[in-house]
């Protein structure tokens, strides 16, 4: 019978490196609603891990939320006990001044290209522990599940599919990048949209008319207003305060001309137990307050952009104590972290959970999960996206010793 010790002698690094590499080679960018856009990348992602898990006795399903997008879930072998997803994203923010974003470069311990580490090396890294799992002979007490989620960085069309019977797992970890933080919660974001309305004239008789951006800036003044009053109120322990952002505005046509119509996007991050139905009558009431008794400011709230929920996991929930104790395992230099999995210099190693500061598709898969992986937010999304090998290699040991703890 092989030991942990011996199966984590198995994760091949080179291997992990080749694989991000191939996933990086696979153009998924998301494309953000815009109709005719590219959605075959997905597709080819979610084809690749469905070959993979097939190969190493999972049972894996490709279904679409949407026609022409994908999602994967594969379930590999074992008991009747706990399910363990490892759960990640398939698509990609776009490219836009990105040199050669899908012809991955390793150099100097880094993997650069699109994708890098939001989240294809995190993907690499779940296909590294079911392959490892896989030589085992040992037959698993529970049952580990990796999935490939379509439309992460747009709408989460996926995993709000996935989840919308409930949870997929008893357990899950999605592989955002966290600098290897265990991050055990996270606000949720509600994007939506505002409308003013008023009465175009030339702007040389501009008080015949009614402008619609001067009725916006009544409306931005007042948001700022709100962002200080959520700075002072209650705030999560591990999340921080709510906020709110105005981030895109947009009116008239020309300068002559006095502007009928004005449009502005907000951005509110939601604290765990915050209900976007609610925030938004509650922003509704505010703007309601200063169009009050003044029939010229017509307005409309909505529609919504995005509305992704917060995550709230208990510190004492399993995968949580698992995670931290994986941790420690690593931060202690055992023989399983010798080698490829030993830290490099810079890489910081804590137990205690942290709050991601993203938005992520782990409220929709239900279950107790926690945001864990390699790499940075401050790489993702740039022009010059990478992820650290050692990171990644030391992730993929963490989600092994993991897997071996709540389901062997």
């Amino acid at each position: 019978m092989r030991t942990p010790e011996d199966l984590h002698r198995l994760i091949d690094p080179d291997r992990l490196v080749d694989r991000t590499v191939e996933l990086i080679g696979i153009p998924s960018v998301n494309p953000f609603g815009t109709h005719g856009n590219d959605t075959t990348g997905e597709q080819a992602v979610a084809r690749w891990l469905a070959d993979h898990l097939d190969r190493l006795g999972f049972e894996p399903a490709i279904t679409e939320p949407e026609p022409g997008r994908a999602n994967v879930v594969g379930l590999g072998p074992g008991g009747d006990g706990p399910v363990l997803a490892l759960a990640g994203h398939t698509d990609t923010v776009g490219v836009d001044g990105y040199d050669r974003p899908f012809r991955a470069v390793v150099e100097r311990g880094r993997i650069h290209g699109r994708g890098a580490c939001d989240m294809k090396g995190a993907l690499a890294a779940f296909i590294e522990v079911a392959e490892v799992l896989a030589s085992s002979r040992d037959r698993l007490r529970g049952r580990l599940m990796i999935v490939g989620t379509a439309d992460e960085e747009h709408a989460m069309i996926g995993s709000r599919a996935l989840g919308a019977a409930g949870p997929i797992a008893d357990h899950v970890i999605v592989g955002e990048p966290t600098e290897l933080r265990i991050c055990s919660g996270h606000k949720g974001q509600f994007a939506f949209s505002i409308q003013t309305f008023g009465r175009a004239v030339h702007s040389s008789i501009a008080d015949r008319g009614v402008n619609a951006i001067e009725h916006m800036m009544e409306i931005v003044e007042m948001l700022r207003a709100y962002r200080i009053e959520l700075a002072d109120g209650p705030g999560h322990g591990l999340c921080g305060v709510a906020t709110v952002s105005p981030g895109v505005i947009e009116g008239g046509r020309v300068p002559s001309i006095v502007p009928d119509h004005c449009q502005l996007q907000v951005d509110r991050r939601l604290l765990p137990g915050e209900d976007a139905t609610l925030v938004a009558e509650e922003i509704r009431q505010r703007i309601a307050s200063l169009a009050e008794g003044r029939p010229e400011f017509r307005w409309r709230l909505g529609p919504t952009i995005i509305d992704a929920a917060p995550l709230d996991t208990d510190r004492g929930a399993p995968i949580v104590t698992a995670a931290g104790e994986a941790f420690a395992a690593v931060a202690a230099r055992e023989p399983l972290a010798a080698g490829p999995a030993t830290p490099k210099p810079g890489v910081v190693l804590s137990a205690e959970p942290v709050a991601f500061t993203g938005a992520t598709d782990a409220p929709n898969l239900g279950g107790s999960a926690i945001i864990w992986g390699p790499g940075s937010l401050a790489q993702a999304h740039t022009t010059d996206e990478w992820l650290d090998i050692g990171q990644l290699s030391v992730a993929t040991h963490l989600y092994l010793r993991t897997a071996l703890q709540m389901l062997g």
